[in-house]
């Protein structure tokens, strides 16, 4: 197959996570061109831990200090692999997956055959259970629901844990907004790409397994998601359709809802927080960093 792939995995104090799904990559059936791991809160003992190992892919690195959170890691990725490997198909992936072996290859015929700006895997959790890969996102509210099946067609957005993005649309679409830190990067990206006439594209039979939430917890029941993670999500959701045109009042609905339920679970303290970091872009920043996070604030 004539047409190349990167790979860019950000690690997040998960190091044998990182180690386990480059093992997979190594089976695949396609191999990556090269594989760039963006290494967040990097420490020495991560350093010299991912030092240590050899693999039988390209593997480059990238040491942050600092907590840059997703899209920012993965455009620093894009931008040391773009000169390069130009042209190349680059596969943002969830460092605490595991492809199977002919994922990548599946991925990337699908991608190939019907010229999307943007293709997804089929993801599936550890248990076995179908998990998804893209989402729909409620055309007022904002809300955000997975596939009950990979039947499901007219989906909005191809999930951040196995995004495949065609060189046409990465160059024409540009790098990932570093606005989110973490969450909805990825559905802005597809709104985006949608506009410049882009399609998106899943492809099913191409299946990921994914441990899903192993460093941010973002998986747990409702109501015992962590702090952090929940303030966040709720934040980008209202921040991300603000953006993109979803309609003011319908938007503001869907938020009060979110407040109210934390307010029924008598989490007053996030109900606190949302409103401040939604309202504010340097509270958030300030938020983002309290929680050891690096944020710069975007224009």
């Amino acid at each position: 197959m004539s047409s190349s792939v990167c790979v860019i995995l950000v690690n997040f104090k998960n190091e044998q996570k990182t180690v386990d799904c480059l093992r997979a990559l190594e089976k695949s059936t396609i191999q990556p061109a090269c594989v760039c791991v963006v290494d967040n809160a990097c420490t020495e003992e991560s350093k010299q831990f991912f030092l240590s190992q050899t693999f039988g892919v390209q593997v480059r690195w990238i040491w942050n200090t600092e907590n840059r959170g997703f899209a920012a890691a993965c455009n620093q990725g894009i931008r040391a692999l773009r000169e390069e490997f130009a042209n190349t198909y680059i596969w943002l992936l969830n460092n605490d997956t595991l492809p199977e072996a002919d994922a990548l290859q599946k991925l990337l015929e699908k991608a190939i055959a019907t010229q999307a700006g943007i293709t997804g895997s089929q993801i599936k959790k550890a248990n076995g259970e179908f998990s998804g890969g893209v989402c729909f996102i409620h055309p007022k509210l904002a809300t955000v629901r997975r596939p009950s099946s990979p039947d499901d067609t007219g989906f909005d957005y191809v999930e951040g844990s196995s995004f495949l993005i065609s060189p046409d649309c990465l160059k024409k679409t540009g790098l990932l907004s570093e606005e989110y830190f973490l969450y909805f990067e990825e559905s802005d990206y597809c709104w985006k790409a949608k506009r410049k006439g882009f399609t998106l594209a899943w492809e099913t039979d191409s299946v990921i397994w994914h441990d899903i939430g192993s460093s941010t917890g973002s998986e747990i029941a409702k109501g015992a998601v962590p702090f952090f993670i929940d303030c966040l999500m709720i934040r980008n959701r209202i921040h991300f359709a603000l953006k993109n045109g979803f309609p003011t009042a319908s938007v503001l609905v869907g938020f009060v809802i979110s407040l109210l339920l934390r307010l029924k679970r008598l989490q007053f303290s996030r109900v606190t927080t949302i409103i401040a970091i939604t309202l504010s872009k340097k509270l958030f920043k300030k938020f983002v960093e309290r929680n050891g996070g690096y944020y710069e604030i975007q224009d």
